[in-house]
């Protein structure tokens, strides 16, 4: 009989990504891991305001509103138990960004895709006529 396990990921303000595995008996929800990613407090460049899940539970994405981004591999250990890797970075310079999501690929190796906007050159330009320039781009990040 294969045993059908539920986990939550959970990105907060506190500066923390936690996994906690559904407990059926209980009713509740047990912390499985808890990872410390950056300070505290609600601040546009610390992840946590956007959380984005590869489709089959292999990795997971966190990202601030602007430039952070980590990546988390999760595998298992020869005793079936979850196990979190340290945060890959995946950050870029200049940008903003909108939105994550994990793209189903099937076994490939997991994708995510972001909406962000490159505000490096609107940055620089002290007349204002490059913000009006700006676009948004779909980005790629692969693991």
């Amino acid at each position: 009989m294969v045993r059908v396990v539920d986990f939550l990921v959970v990105g907060s303000d506190s500066g923390r990504i936690v996994i906690l595995e559904y407990n059926p008996e209980r009713n509740i929800f047990d912390k499985v891991h808890q990872e410390t990613y950056g300070k505290s407090g609600c601040r546009r460049y610390v992840p946590g305001e956007y959380l984005a899940s590869d489709p089959r539970g292999r990795a997971v994405l966190i990202g601030a509103c602007e430039r952070q981004k980590f990546v988390y591999v999760i595998n298992r250990d020869n005793q079936a138990r979850m196990t979190i890797s340290s945060p890959l970075e995946a950050h870029k310079a200049h940008t903003l960004n909108y939105s994550m999501v994990g793209l189903d690929v099937g076994f490939e190796n997991p994708i995510f895709a972001c909406l962000e906007l490159d505000f490096h050159e609107s940055d620089q330009d002290h007349t204002g006529e490059a913000l009006k320039t700006l676009k948004k781009v779909c980005c790629f990040i692969a693991y």
